[in-house]
């Protein structure tokens, strides 16, 4: 999954807190409202887990073909993936981010259905104003995990031992200090 449940759980604190910080919207019950952003996340990000297998197990019926010919698996993956996903009308994240732009709206697009459809929910904009509300908060909630891998990676190379950067020891220790940071936020 691209984003693991506890980034998950922090960025929707996060969104939802700016949210209300801003007086975009209130909820009769945080709590629950908290959990059904995070189970829509979830789901939603779980589909794309399920279209990359769906693709790898069609790329095996064509593993001889593939070794014969001069083909990238990786390149064939991703656009076996995007065929699925068309087909199954998933948009996909594209590229190496967590969750591409393209991604962050489709979330807002479905965040703000789940309000409009949530009695918990009382929205202080108009309704127009509420998608670019919510995908604002969900860029400004990836710029802090952004920031907060940043600072996971220069703590590692403030180490004292010189751990290369790009190295399995300075990528176990990145992720490590990364976990440590998120869970301090939670």
């Amino acid at each position: 999954m691209r984003l693991p449940p506890p980034l998950i759980a922090s960025m929707v604190r996060g969104m939802m807190r700016n949210l209300e910080e801003a007086n975009v919207i209130t909820s009769d019950n945080p709590r629950r409202t908290l959990e059904r952003i995070e189970h829509l996340i979830a789901a939603d990000l779980r589909r794309e887990d399920e279209i990359t297998e769906e693709a790898r197990l069609v790329l095996m019926d064509y593993q001889d073909q593939i070794r014969g010919a001069d083909m990238e698996y990786h390149t064939l993956l991703s656009k076996a993936k995007a065929q699925i996903a068309q087909k199954k009308g998933y948009l996909l994240s594209r590229g190496e981010e967590k969750l591409s732009r393209e991604k962050q709206h489709d979330l807002a697009r479905q965040i703000v259905a789940l309000f409009m459809n949530d009695d918990d929910i009382e929205y202080f904009i108009e309704e127009r104003e509420l998608h670019p509300a919510v995908a604002r908060a969900i860029e400004r909630e990836m710029r802090r995990d952004a920031a907060r891998e940043e600072k996971a990676r220069r703590k590692v190379m403030s180490i004292k031992r010189n751990i290369p950067p790009g190295s399995g020891e300075f990528e176990t220790l990145a992720r490590q200090f990364y976990n440590e940071f998120l869970d301090k936020e939670g």
